[in-house]
């Protein structure tokens, strides 16, 4: 319900980033975007959690003072978030290569595999570095390592929440994706030549939306976190960190 509430409060930031990422991946269809497109993917989801979590702490979204701090926040979101998951991804698949083409049972142990470990990576990223994001907007232990101990502290809270909340949103939005193509209906607004696709555009945007709110689920957990280790160590006004009570 908190999600629902932070979404509600800028709404016009979320259902433009999710059309903006659906627009992309439905042009991936036609053009080879490559390392474009997970550049944009991280760049649409770094916003709409700038932007739920500027909502959540009770900032000015049209703050132009507010804004200047999207820069320092989408690097981190890259470089925490994305970036390790990028990489481990990059790993299996290169430790792939000795597979043969024609084995399809090895192709898909790698890429279960592949699925497997970029996920765990995906989760331990989200929970050791999860609250630099709220910390970076309200300007109070901003540092990663700062982030790490807070998580460790606040690990009771959110790890539960971070695996059955936004970790289980993620999966339905993907197993949304997987079981449209092996219906038959496909997941892509267009077909490789251009036609529309009507059902795959839909179960794309659903997919998206899906997505969206989990990045919406993870803000709320996040900085529920944050405002509750300021408390329980004296750092900010109760009245602050009750924001969620």
């Amino acid at each position: 319900m908190q999600a629902f509430a932070a979404i509600t409060e800028s709404w016009r930031y979320f259902f433009g980033f999710v059309a903006a990422i659906w627009v992309l991946e439905t042009v991936a269809i036609l053009y080879d975007l490559g390392t474009a497109l997970t550049i944009g993917r991280a760049l649409v989801e770094s916003g709409i959690v700038f932007y739920l979590c500027a909502s959540m702490m009770g900032l000015d979204l049209k703050d132009k003072e507010i804004n200047k701090k999207y820069g320092g926040f989408m690097f981190r979101y890259i470089m925490l978030l994305y970036l390790p998951v990028l990489v481990i991804s990059l790993l299996v698949v290169f430790s792939a290569m000795s597979v043969s083409p024609a084995d399809s049972q090895g192709q898909g142990g790698v890429l279960a595999v592949t699925v497997l470990a970029a996920g765990a990576v995906a989760f331990m990223t989200t929970f050791l570095f999860g609250t630099v994001f709220p910390a970076h907007l309200r300007r109070v232990g901003t540092g990663i390592g700062a982030a790490v101990v807070r998580s460790f502290r606040q690990a009771a809270y959110l790890l539960p929440r971070l695996l059955f909340g936004s970790g289980a949103l993620t999966g339905l939005g993907m197993f949304i994706l997987i079981f449209s193509e092996n219906v038959g209906i496909g997941s892509n607004a267009i077909t490789a030549q251009g036609s529309p696709n009507v059902p795959g555009g839909v179960v794309l945007l659903l997919a998206k939306l899906v997505s969206g709110y989990s990045l919406a689920v993870f803000s709320v957990i996040v900085c529920r976190a944050y405002l509750k280790d300021l408390e329980e160590r004296g750092e900010s006004p109760v009245a602050e960190a009750d924001v969620f009570a």
